[in-house]
């Protein structure tokens, strides 16, 4: 994410929490070193168990910013998530992984570890839907607006399924597919 794009966040007067991943290297080493030495304003721990699965996610808040470029117009604050999971299903029977964000906002660890569940949950049940269900990764279609037109109607049979209370999307999409009676129902 550009720096840009914390200015125009800001002057249009609204907050931001926005991950840093590797490819941001020199913002992700401040950050990093700034955890390291244990510059912290804030930790909240939660532990999720359910299925034979278990997640811990220890999330650390730090207002110490210094050292960190200017350029990231009204940064307040930067986040660590350190997640474990433990599932048999796993490679090793253990994951691990550490993400960093950076915010404007001035909050604790624990609403950060809402806010940033509460994205993750919806992120993912519309991507993974748009992933897996609708196979849109494997598309070949790559040319001109056809992507994002495809996309677009992606989104609106998503909606128009799930606003007909239909959780199961794949058995919504075989039971329409072919259907254009059942179809016209749906949109009406």
């Amino acid at each position: 994410m550009p720096k840009k794009t914390t200015e125009v966040i800001v002057t249009s007067k609204n907050n931001y929490v926005i991950g840093v991943k590797g490819n941001q290297r020199k913002l992700f080493n401040e950050i990093k070193t700034i955890f390291s030495a244990n510059k912290m304003s804030s930790k909240y721990i939660t532990l999720d168990k359910n299925k034979g699965r278990s997640e811990l996610r220890l999330i650390r808040v730090s207002d110490s910013i210094d050292g960190i470029s200017k350029e990231w117009i009204g940064l307040a604050q930067i986040i660590e998530i350190h997640r474990i999971v433990k599932d048999k299903r796993l490679k090793n029977g253990q994951s691990e992984e550490v993400r960093y964000y950076i915010s404007s906002l001035k909050g604790n660890a624990m609403l950060y570890s809402k806010q940033i569940r509460e994205h993750w949950r919806i992120e993912n049940s519309l991507h993974w839907v748009k992933d897996v269900t609708f196979k849109e990764d494997s598309s070949k279609i790559r040319v001109g607006n056809a992507p994002e037109n495809l996309s677009t109607m992606r989104n609106a049979a998503i909606n128009i399924f799930r606003l007909n209370k239909y959780s199961n999307l794949a058995q919504a999409i075989r039971l329409g597919s072919n259907d254009i009676q059942t179809i016209c129902k749906l949109i009406s």
